[in-house]
C-alpha cells in the first residue's frame, strides 16, 4: 500500500541515556542489626582471644563499612576512614608493616573515593556501577607483579612478618580499592581473593578477631559482587518502553 512504512527494528530506536543514579536509601533496620551484631561479636572475640580494644573497634567499624559498600551507600567512606586509622595502629603493633602503610595509602584513596562516588559522574553527578575492559586484566596482573617486587625487599629490610604474602596482598588491595573508588564491579573479585588469603595470615599473627572479620568480609564481598551485578543490569538495561522513533 502506498505510503506504508516498514516498522523499524528495535536496534534503530535510540537508547535513552540512564539518569544519574539516585543516592541509595539506607535501610535503618538492617544497619542497626549489622551494628549490633558486629558489636556483640567483637566483644566476644576480644575477651575470648584476649584481643585489644583497638582491634575490637576496627572489627566493628570494618564490618559496618563493608556492609555499606555492598549496598552501595556513600556513608561507607567516613566510617571506612575511621577503620583505616584504627587498623593502622593494630598492624603496626603486629609488625605487619606493609599492611600498616596500606592503611595510610587507603586514607588518601578513601577521600578520593568519597568525592568520586558523590560527584565523579558526568556533570558532577554520582557514579554508575560499571565494568572494566577485558584488556585491563593484563594491566592489573602487571601492576600486581611490579608492585609486589617493589614491596617485598622493603618489608624484608624492616623485618616484617610474611614479607611476600603481606606485600602481594597489599598491592592487590590497593588495586581493588582503585576499582572500588570508580565503582568497577571487578573490585569485588579481587576483594574475594584477598580476603580469603588474609584469613590464615592473620591467624598466623594471632589476630584472631581480625581473621574472623576478614572471613566475614569474604562473605560480604561475595554478597557485594552479586548485588552490584544486579544493580548494573538494572541500571543499564534498554529502556524500550521510553524509546521513541525519530
Amino acid at each position: 500500500m502506498a505510503g506504508h512504512l516498514e516498522p523499524r527494528p528495535i536496534s534503530d530506536y535510540p537508547r535513552p541515556e540512564p539518569q544519574a543514579p539516585a543516592q541509595k536509601k539506607l535501610h535503618l533496620g538492617w544497619l542497626a542489626g549489622i551494628t549490633v551484631f558486629s558489636f556483640v561479636a567483637g566483644l566476644f572475640l576480644k575477651f575470648e582471644f584476649d584481643g585489644t580494644w583497638w582491634e575490637f573497634a576496627g572489627f566493628v567499624t570494618g564490618f559496618v563499612n563493608v556492609y555499606l559498600v555492598a549496598v552501595e551507600h556513600i556513608i561507607n567512606w567516613p566510617i571506612g576512614i575511621v577503620n583505616l586509622l584504627l587498623y593502622g595502629w593494630v598492624f603496626f603493633t603486629s609488625r605487619l608493616y606493609a599492611d600498616m602503610t596500606l592503611q595510610f595509602f587507603f586514607l588518601a584513596l578513601g577521600i578520593q573515593g568519597w568525592i568520586n562516588w558523590a560527584k565523579g559522574g558526568t556533570g558532577k553527578t554520582a557514579l554508575f556501577i560499571t565494568k572494566i575492559k577485558p584488556i585491563s586484566w593484563g594491566l592489573i596482573v602487571l601492576l600486581q607483579v611490579a608492585g609486589t617486587a617493589v614491596y617485598v625487599p622493603i618489608v624484608t629490610y624492616y623485618k616484617g612478618a610474611s614479607p611476600f604474602i603481606d606485600s602481594a596482598l597489599t598491592v592487590a588491595s590497593i588495586i581493588a580499592q582503585f576499582l572500588l573508588n570508580w565503582k568497577k564491579i571487578e573490585n569485588w573479585v579481587l576483594w574475594i581473593i584477598v580476603d580469603a588469603i588474609y584469613v590464615p595470615l592473620y591467624i598466623s599473627r594471632h589476630l584472631i578477631s581480625t581473621a574472623i572479620l576478614y572471613g566475614l568480609f569474604f562473605c560480604l564481598a561475595v554478597s557485594g559482587l552479586v548485588s552490584w551485578i544486579r544493580i548494573y543490569r538494572r541500571e543499564r538495561e534498554p529502556l524500550l518502553f521510553s524509546a521513541q522513533p525519530q
